[in-house]
């Protein structure tokens, strides 16, 4: 990067009178996806989930037995890429998850049954760990299901394969024993199967049901308590598909009714908890299309649209706001931004669902390992969206020009207003004042730069500041996460205020350049969330080194700057600031110290160097202004007066600036850079 000029302290001799703002963009994209994200399956085991993203696997939660598939037993909190591509379908279950591939292959990691112990009587069988996916010896597979203890797959001749524990008859073949090398079970036409903790079930496609393995609590459907080593036909129903959990069986039949039987401790059969049945009771859920089991509650998706969960609900698996179980289906309302859920899966305490329409997920439950994805580490007990990260929205202006203001700590609350009063000054609250002059610089973007609604970015306290200031920006603001928004847990109020466009980290285009916006405060993981070897930094390397390849400069924007002038330069960011000099990007724009600051370009460590980054802080956008300490080295320009935005203008070589005043509508600091692509 080189300098061309810079005019400090450019002042003006008008002010211009301004009306009531309305965001105007000059561009007929408005954010959104460029591209969204194809989501084809998701499943779920005890407290980890994963989901095919365009063909490849990604995976969030605990990572304890290496059940993410990414080559570690690091635990994540939304979801990353594992190791596993070209997948088109999926099944996990307490500690593992397999995948079938497009060449009809099995594959899976997590705990894994690996051999037999010769020494004992009966051979119990081996567990190991794998992070790294391992093919099962199984060919022509299209479906698995995985179970905590066996799992089954059905190959394209209808036939099916059991594989693990086998000491009550759930293997089907006809024996009790354990058995690392698949068996096949002694049924045929199989469309649909499941297996639960100690048994299994198949659809035939005749519509027959046939159960097999421990029948405690008839969850085989049978009369009789007697286990069953092969396949028995459970009599008086039909279905289409199957799904078992832990000690019950639900179908989707064939008079367009969910069926369940079995055990009945938390109203998991759609009846008031009570003694377990063989004979099936009807639910009242019409039309069923999906169906899928926890461990002890259950949800359907029907013709309809509507998804609906009943059974146990502690840690809000039926997503109605109580912890109480229910025997009457409950249903599960997803926001409208994420839109109607077109399949489903259940893990032991947590549920998530797809819209195919969208880029987004549901999920709801049990959310302490960070199962659902959501950037968070609690319960969510209605349910939550969960948006995919690392997505590429869609452009600001033109590939020749774009126009940006870009700022980053916004809108006070009550207690602030109070307190600084409400001013363009840089001791007052300015977000009213920053939002007037951000509609008199007409950008056709906003990238604001985290920390956008104080005290904790609720969805009220959002909606009673930010709204009705900065809000009149929505249809053109490119939002980047800082560290107040994760003072609500996942930093819920925002993602439910900017929908798909809340991702942690993802890229647009702008004038020719590739903007690529990180999460500094890494969901809150804050050592290994932005570690050199984490999912975001990797992401961020690699999309330097693409908009290298197309041609194009490359800004990258974080909330936390390494180095201030100030009294918050933020050490914990330094491998994004790492990888953004070594990946070499153009420039750097930053917030969180309340303050504006421009830097010279800056090495890896953060100190002037040649062929550095320059770095800009632009956090006056409304919250309080902090005090300014002595320059640190590198330090060109900064101010803490008064309020005011950074105006940008992106062209395919070159980026022009200028810090913009709240008070006067004069740039203090301005000047241009070119790049060399």
């Amino acid at each position: 990067m080189k300098f061309v000029s810079v005019l400090s302290a450019v002042l003006f001799t008008s002010v211009l009178s301004i009306a009531a703002p309305t965001a105007q963009s000059a561009t007929p994209n408005v954010p959104g996806l460029a591209a969204t994200p194809a989501l084809s399956a998701a499943a779920a085991g005890n407290e980890h989930t994963c989901i095919i993203r365009d063909g490849n696997v990604w995976c969030t939660g605990s990572n304890s037995r290496g059940q993410l598939g990414n080559g570690t037993t690091t635990r994540s909190i939304a979801f990353t890429p594992s190791l596993m591509t070209n997948a088109v379908q999926l099944s996990a279950n307490t500690h593992s998850t397999c995948a079938v591939r497009i060449d009809a292959t099995l594959w899976c990691w997590g705990q894994i049954i690996s051999s037999l112990d010769a020494l004992t009587i009966p051979p119990a069988i081996v567990r190991v760990d794998s992070p790294i996916p391992v093919q099962i010896p199984l060919v022509g597979v299209t479906s698995v299901s995985v179970g905590a203890n066996h799992s089954c797959a059905i190959l394209q001749d209808r036939t099916l394969w059991c594989w693990g524990l086998g000491t009550s008859g759930q293997l089907g073949d006809g024996t009790k024993t354990n058995t690392v090398v698949p068996v096949r079970v002694r049924i045929d036409s199989v469309i649909s199967a499941d297996v639960g903790l100690a048994h299994s079930c198949a659809v035939r496609s005749t519509g027959s049901v046939w159960c097999w393995g421990s029948n405690q609590y008839r969850r085989l459907g049978l009369r009789s308590s007697a286990s069953q080593s092969v396949p028995a036909y459970v009599p008086t129903v039909r279905a289409t598909l199957v799904t078992t959990g832990d000690s019950f069986t639900c179908i989707a039949s064939v008079i367009k009714r969910v069926q369940c039987w079995g055990r009945n401790n938390y109203a998991q059969l759609g009846l008031t908890s009570g003694p377990s049945r063989y004979t099936p009771v009807t639910i009242r859920v019409k039309s069923p299309t999906a169906i899928s089991a926890g461990s002890e509650f259950a949800c359907a998706l029907t013709e309809a649209g509507t998804t609906w969960c009943w059974g146990r609900n502690r840690f809000g698996q039926l997503a109605n706001g109580s912890s109480i179980r229910k025997a009457a289906p409950q249903k599960v309302i997803a926001s409208s931004a994420v839109g109607t859920l077109t399949s489903l899966t259940t893990g032991a305490s947590h549920a998530c669902g797809i819209a195919a329409s969208t880029s987004g997920l549901w999920c709801w439950g049990l959310g302490i390992n960070g199962q659902l994805g959501d950037s968070g580490g609690g319960n969510r007990m209605r349910g939550t969206a969960v948006w995919q990260n690392g997505v590429r929205m869609k452009p600001i202006g033109t590939d020749l020009s774009a126009r940006v203001v870009i700022a980053g700590d916004i809108s006070c609350d009550t207690p602030r207003r109070d307190r600084f009063g409400v001013g363009p000054i840089g001791t007052q609250c300015g977000e009213v004042a920053t939002a007037l002059l951000t509609t008199s610089l007409a950008p056709e973007g906003v990238i604001a730069l985290g920390d956008l609604q104080y005290e904790s970015a609720s969805t009220a306290e959002i909606a009673a500041f930010y709204e009705p200031t900065w809000g009149r920006f929505k249809n053109i603001t490119y939002p980047v996460r800082g560290n107040h928004e994760y003072i609500t847990g996942g930093a819920a109020g925002y993602v439910d205020y900017f929908s798909e466009m809340s991702p942690s980290y993802w890229t647009t285009d702008a004038g020719g350049w590739r903007i690529i916006a990180v999460d500094s405060w890494c969901q809150g993981l804050l050592f290994a969330g932005c570690s050199a070897t984490s999912p975001q930094t990797q992401w961020l390397q690699a999309e330097l080194l693409r908009a290298k390849t197309e041609g194009r400069c490359a800004a990258v924007m974080m909330h936390h700057p390494l180095v201030s002038s100030g009294r918050f330069a933020t050490a914990t960011v330094k491998p994004l600031w790492e990888a953004s000099v070594a990946g070499g990007a153009d420039v750097v724009f930053t917030a969180h110290d309340h303050h504006y600051e421009r830097f010279e370009p800056l090495g890896a460590s953060g100190a002037p160097a040649a062929g550095g980054v320059p770095l800009f802080i632009t956090g006056l956008g409304g919250a309080p202004a902090y005090p300014l300490d002595t320059p640190v080295p590198g330090s060109q320009f900064r101010t803490n007066a008064e309020h005011g935005v950074m105006n940008v203008t992106f062209t395919p070589t070159a980026f022009s600036w200028s810090f913009v005043s709240a008070v006067n509508n004069l740039a203090y600091d301005q000047g241009s850079a070119i790049c060399t692509p």
